[in-house]
C-alpha cells in the first residue's frame, strides 16, 4: 500500500512485490497528486491485482493511509511506502507465515527490528522488548522509545484494525503514526519480529529528514506524549520517574536542536516552541531542573540507558514475571 509520490523509487517498490514468489496479492495504490511523472509509469500498470488511485487533491500521508485501507479486500495488510521494497523474493511469504503462527489478537506486527537504528536506547529496546507486548505493557514501552514501529514500511497489520480504531488522525500530520500505534497498543497485543522484511530506503529527502522543520511536530509530540504519561501514573507508575525520562528522551533531544537552530541559523523559533509545549507539558520537570538534565545529559545524547535501567529496570522485570 504505498502511500508516498515520487517517481525515483515506485517502480522498484512495484517490481519487488512483482517478483514475489506467494502470488496471492493485491496492491493499492493511492497517488497523492504527484506531478513528477508517477502518474503516467502508475498508468502503465496492467497487472489486474494492482488499483491505482489518483486523487484530485493531496489528502496528506494520514488521510491516503485511511483511504487505502477503506479500498483493501484481504484480512492482512503491509503497508509500502514508495522509497523501499522487498528485500527478498520470498519476503511476503516470509511474512504471511510469521502471521500464522501467533495469537489471533495480534492487531500488529513491527517487522525488521533492530536492522534500522544503531543507537544506544534502539539497541536497548531489542534487548528489552518481548516478542509479544500486551495492553499493560505497551504505553510504558512507547513512552520511553518513542514511535516503537519507526518507518510506516515496518508494519504490518490485520486491515480491519485502521477502521475499528476510527482511522489516522489527520490532524496530526507529523504525529498521526505515534499516535496510532500507542493507542492501538492500550487495548490490544502487538508483535515485535526480527525478520528483516523491507529495505527502507534512508535520504535526505524521506518525511522524517524534511517534516520539523520548524517544530510543527511539537504540539502533536507533546499531545501523544502527555495521553501515554496519564495513562501510566494510573497504573500506579512513578511520575517523576517518568518526567526524568521524558525529559531525556524528548525535550533534552528537541531543546538541543532549538539551540543549534538558535546558533547557527539565528532562528529562535524552534527553542520558543519546545518551551511552549514541551517544557509546560505534565510530564515535563520543572524548567530549570530540566535544563539541569539537558547539561548533564549532553543534550539527551547520555544516559538514558542507565535512566531506564535504574527508573524501571526492577517494574519491567516484575511485569515480565507476572
Amino acid at each position: 500500500m504505498p502511500c508516498y509520490n515520487g517517481l525515483k523509487y515506485i517502480k522498484q517498490a512495484v517490481d519487488s512485490l512483482l517478483a514475489q514468489t506467494h502470488a496471492d496479492w493485491e496492491l493499492i495504490i493511492g497517488d497523492d497528486g504527484s506531478k513528477d511523472g508517477t502518474r503516467e509509469y502508475l498508468s502503465t500498470l496492467e497487472d489486474s491485482r494492482i488499483k491505482v488511485f489518483f486523487h484530485k487533491k493531496n489528502l496528506g500521508i494520514f488521510g491516503n493511509l485511511n483511504f487505502l485501507f477503506s479500498q483493501a479486500s484481504f484480512s492482512l495488510s503491509q503497508i509500502f511506502c514508495q522509497d523501499d521494497y522487498f528485500l527478498e523474493h520470498d519476503s511476503l511469504k516470509a511474512l504471511l507465515d510469521y502471521w500464522s503462527t501467533i495469537p489471533s489478537e495480534v492487531a500488529f506486527i513491527r517487522t525488521s527490528h533492530g536492522h534500522d537504528s544503531k543507537a544506544s536506547l534502539a539497541q536497548y529496546e531489542t534487548q528489552v522488548l518481548p516478542e509479544l507486548v500486551t495492553p499493560g505493557r505497551s504505553s510504558l514501552y512507547f513512552f520511553i522509545f518513542g514511535n516503537i514501529p519507526g518507518n510506516l514500511s515496518n508494519v504490518s497489520l490485520r486491515t480491519s484494525l485502521v477502521q475499528e480504531q476510527g482511522g489516522f488522525r489527520e490532524d496530526l500530520p507529523y504525529a498521526g503514526d505515534f499516535e496510532f500505534w500507542s493507542r492501538v497498543g492500550q487495548t490490544q497485543s502487538w508483535m515485535i519480529c526480527p525478520t528483516n522484511i523491507m529495505y527502507v530506503r534512508s535520504h535526505n529527502q524521506q518525511a522524517s529528514a524534511t517534516l520539523n522543520q520548524k517544530g510543527e511536530l511539537l504540539p502533536q509530540l507533546a499531545e501523544v506524549i502527555a495521553r501515554l504519561y496519564k495513562t501510566l501514573v494510573q497504573q500506579g507508575i512513578n511520575p517523576n520517574g517518568l518526567k526524568w525520562m521524558a525529559t531525556i528522551n524528548y525535550i533534552s533531544l528537541h531543546r538541543d536542536t532549538g539551540i543549534k537552530k538558535l546558533i547557527f541559523k539565528r532562528d529562535p523559533l524552534y527553542l520558543s516552541l519546545v518551551t511552549k509545549h514541551l517544557d509546560a507539558s505534565m510530564f515535563a520537570l520543572h524548567p530549570i531542573l530540566s535544563w539541569v538534565v539537558y547539561f548533564i545529559s549532553m543534550g539527551g545524547r547520555f544516559f538514558r540507558v542507565i535512566s531506564f535501567k535504574l527508573i524501571f529496570g526492577k517494574f519491567l522485570k516484575a511485569m515480565n514475571n507476572s
